[in-house]
């Protein structure tokens, strides 16, 4: 393991984690990832598309709040020191990792301060918990970088018991994640973009119809603009005709009903409305799961279109992919096995 004198969270640190593969990228290279595709990873690490910003997430902002304190939290229950630093892997110098603690065997110890129910979850199923599934990929990735045999997911709650879950290597798995991710590098470094997934990331530019997606477009740009305008003058109607019935409402006095000149009141009480949705959200813990599937209705193809009525046919640039970049990583690992530095 090469440690790299960097801080965490830094602008140094944010372009030293764009040149490599970290650890958090591990499962969405593996496919293991419901929120990112390898594709979407791609577009940020070229630099077409800017990462999210993560921290504008309550629950990131507090993990990172509360990190410290879960660390020593760690340090008090074990009895072992965990130090935050960076490093890469000495013989894939791309997959690199930031820990939250490495401690003197170097085993690293992964930090997550998750929402309630989902540490909850992690409490009653602990390796079958979604949060373990997924961030157990993190933890694989890190024993690469520090050659260790097992690394720790330790899922700290300033309200709830906190839970440490190992992470043992498995040597086939880690084979598997360095060829994926010697892989994905190449692609990275060589500006060639992976697969899109049909489900889940836009179709690539390259495989539409430009010519005929644009005539389209522009018509419906035009109808969007008139819906935005008939919907602005019905609510208009409407709000003229609700002043028009107040006043006939005045005209009424104590009755209930009137019919005259074309227009016909009637005035009654209505009981309120019952909030099924919150009724349910309060027995869903005791409705049997059987009795909601019986009473599901059967599933189907939504469709939502969105259309900005400002764009500029104009000014529209095709999507251009930048230059490929020099880097000293390794882009194949599987160059290395001439040298028997890994063996899959």
């Amino acid at each position: 393991m090469k440690v790299v004198d960097i801080a965490q969270r830094t602008p140094e640190w944010l372009e030293w984690r764009r040149h490599g593969i970290s650890a958090t990228s591990c499962s969405v290279i593996m496919g293991e990832n419901p929120d990112k595709t390898p594709l979407q990873l791609w577009r940020e690490l070229v630099g077409i598309d800017t990462p999210p910003d993560l921290s504008c997430i309550p629950q990131v902002r507090r993990g990172v709040k509360f990190e410290p304190i879960a660390l020593q939290a760690f340090e008090d229950k074990y009895g072992q020191i965990g130090l935050p630093f960076c490093a890469e892997s000495e013989d894939f110098p791309f997959i690199r990792a930031s820990f939250d603690g490495v401690l003197d065997d170097n085993s690293p110890v992964e930090i997550k301060n998750l929402a309630d129910d989902n540490h909850l979850d992690v409490l009653e199923n602990r390796e079958k918990s979604k949060a373990y599934r997924l961030y157990r990929w993190q933890l694989m990735h890190q024993l690469i970088v520090t050659g260790q045999s097992r690394g720790y997911l330790w899922f700290w709650s300033p309200k709830h018991e906190p839970i440490c879950l190992v992470v043992e290597r498995d040597d086939l798995l880690v084979q598997k994640i360095i060829k994926a991710e010697g892989a994905f590098w190449n692609l990275v470094e060589t500006v060639t973009p992976p697969p899109a997934d049909p489900e889940r990331d836009f179709i690539p530019h390259d495989q539409l119809d430009h010519a005929r997606w644009n005539a389209l477009a522009t018509v419906r740009r035009e109808r969007e603009i008139k819906i935005a305008q008939v919907k602005k003058d019905l609510a208009d109607l409407q709000a003229e005709a609700k002043e028009l019935d107040q006043q006939l409402l005045e005209l009424m006095g104590g009755f209930c009903k009137a019919d005259a000149f074309g227009v016909r009141i009637t005035r009654y009480d209505v009981d309120g409305r019952v909030n099924w949705k919150g009724v349910a959200e309060s027995l869903a813990t005791t409705i049997p799961p059987h009795l909601i599937e019986q009473h599901r209705a059967d599933s189907y193809s939504a469709l939502r279109v969105t259309v900005d009525t400002d764009f500029d046919p104009q000014s529209y640039q095709p999507e251009q992919l930048p230059q490929p970049r020099e880097s000293k990583a390794i882009p194949n690992p599987e160059a290395l096995l001439v040298a028997g530095v890994f063996t899959f």
